[in-house]
């Protein structure tokens, strides 16, 4: 990303809290991410987590500061549920307890804070930077810790009566399945998200000790993470092929069913396992109805950020 020195004029800071990362950047008129840095969750407390955020925060204030350019203010995209767009709830990966975010982050900063679901913000990142431009009706999958989602209906996103709606993660794939941190059983999220796609990996490496998914991970399945099976794949291993298809099924059913329910004009993929590329469409494309129509984000890594630094923009409109 480029340097925060090429910037003049005004800017937004955009925090995109994630279940393993958080990415922080700074936003310009053009949607141009600068300054972007990456680092750990630490999920030990909210507030310790929201205190690297500030540290991070407040490094990148004083730089803006000293090359003369002004933050108006900061947007911060999370995973939870949120009633008032000030304090999260709860959240499944991450141990919120009515925690005031935006409030813990302006009395540190000084800076005012819009506060929105992370799967929102990558909605509102795709509506005016990306794949949703010239579309009226959209669901954005962020596919990662977790399955989150973003709903776009006559250009308007969709939040529901309680602020709640969006959740795609949680419907039933099988309602004997197996439990899942929100309460019901057999949530697609426990089948398509990268978590999903990594235990499903380990599991058979552990049961197929002479593939080259298990020599890739060092003999230890714990060390395998989304990409191996990829990797071994491409090197030849039918063991990761057939993990990796029976994933893609999963997706697929999913993504197929959501389309029943709103016949959006696009689905966006973002996240995770969508960084392999075009290989993940390839692979999907024959498992989808022939009027559903699945690409990659053209936003990659930077589409949280840019969708934190929209929710001013979508709260106005």
């Amino acid at each position: 990303m480029r340097d925060s020195q090429t910037l003049k004029g005004s800017v937004v800071i955009g925090v995109d809290i994630g279940g393993t990362n958080i990415d922080i950047g700074v936003v310009d008129k053009s949607f141009t991410v600068h300054s972007h840095t990456r680092f750990k969750t630490d999920k030990t407390s909210p507030q310790k987590m929201l205190g690297d955020i500030c540290s991070s925060v407040s490094r990148l204030l004083k730089h803006l500061d000293e090359t003369g350019v002004s933050c108006e203010y900061i947007g911060v995209g999370s995973p939870g549920r949120t009633s008032d767009n000030r304090t999260i709830i709860r959240a499944g990966n991450i141990p919120y307890k009515n925690t005031p975010v935006a409030e813990i982050i302006e009395n540190f900063t000084n800076k005012e804070v819009y506060l929105d679901n992370d799967a929102s913000c990558a909605l509102y990142a795709e509506k005016h930077a990306g794949a949703g431009k010239n579309v009226s009706d959209m669901i954005v999958m962020t596919i990662g810790t977790g399955i989150g989602g973003g709903i776009m209906i006559n250009r308007k996103s969709y939040h529901g009566h309680n602020n709640r709606a969006g959740e795609i993660g949680h419907f039933i794939m099988d309602k004997n399945g197996p439990p899942c941190p929100c309460g019901l059983y057999g949530c697609f999220e426990k089948y398509a998200s990268v978590t999903a796609f990594v235990e499903a990996a380990r599991k058979e490496a552990e049961a197929h000790p002479g593939s080259l998914l298990f020599e890739l991970a060092g003999g230890n399945p714990e060390n395998i993470g989304g990409r191996t099976p990829f990797k071994a794949m491409y090197a030849g291993c039918e063991v990761s092929k057939g993990i990796i298809e029976k994933y893609i099924k999963n997706l697929a059913g999913g993504i197929n069913s959501l389309n029943k329910i709103f016949q959006p004009q696009i689905f966006v993929l973002t996240g995770g396992l969508t960084n392999e590329g075009e290989i993940i469409t390839e692979m999907l494309t024959p498992h989808l109805l022939p009027e559903v129509t699945a690409v990659l984000s053209p936003l990659g890594g930077r589409a949280g950020i840019v969708g934190a630094s929209l929710i001013k923009k979508e709260r106005e409109e």
